[in-house]
């Protein structure tokens, strides 16, 4: 999965989304194209209800004891339960990140063409997440990728795991012991969500601004 994506759904959407949730659209992080390093809207659960959250893109495990130079933005969602530390993020750690598109980058004619991912209405997608807190860096975060589907597979062998409303919930609950089974066998479902696929068109620049002043 590429390194960025796209935040631009309005809070009255999200809270259209998670009822219980109560987002402002004061307490919303930036918008537009989000890249590593940049504060991301995170969603968490527990028993009463949902929660908003900021959070950096780049987890930054706590048991680390200064940052690194590059945070993990993703993560391979399959054998992620199998990591001793995971594991335990997995069990207590876990989040939704909301989006409205995903970039990946095609390789066409020998050039590098941009590509933008989402759903064919625009509505808002929610990533499957975990986050984690640290000493120093704060809290961070990482969205679980797995295997590309249909449309994705043309371009990329990877993907954003994109929960519906039902696997959001499952994915939110509270656990005494993570669920390992019922999470493979989620990853192993193909998703219901249709996404398409467009080439981003860049503009541009203004011969005005590209001018040179001695």
């Amino acid at each position: 999965m590429c390194g960025c994506y796209e935040l631009k759904a309005k809070a009255r959407e999200l809270n259209r989304h998670f009822p219980p949730l109560h987002l402002s659209q004061g307490e919303m992080p930036q918008t537009g194209e989000i890249h590593p390093t940049d504060t991301v809207l995170i969603i968490t659960g527990n028993s009463t209800g949902y929660l908003a959250a900021k959070a950096r893109w780049g987890l930054v495990g706590s048991f680390l004891d200064k940052k690194p130079r590059s945070p993990l933005t993703t993560l391979h969602s399959e054998g992620l339960a199998a990591k001793p530390f995971y594991s335990k993020i997995l069990k207590r750690s876990r989040c939704l990140i909301p989006a409205t598109a995903f970039y990946e980058w095609q390789s066409l004619a020998g050039a590098k063409q941009k590509m933008r991912i989402s759903q064919p209405k625009g509505e808002a997608l929610m990533f499957a997440g975990i986050f984690d807190h640290h000493p120093l860096a704060g809290t961070t975060c990482a969205i679980l990728t797995t295997a590309a589907d249909a449309t994705v597979s043309r371009i990329h062998d990877r993907m954003p795991v994109i929960l519906g409303r039902e696997e959001s919930s499952f994915w939110l609950d509270e656990y005494e012991e993570f669920p390992e089974p019922e999470f493979a066998a989620m990853l192993q479902t193909p998703s219901r969500q249709a996404l398409t696929i467009a080439a981003v068109i860049e503009e541009e620049p203004s011969p005005q601004l590209s001018l040179v002043f001695a």
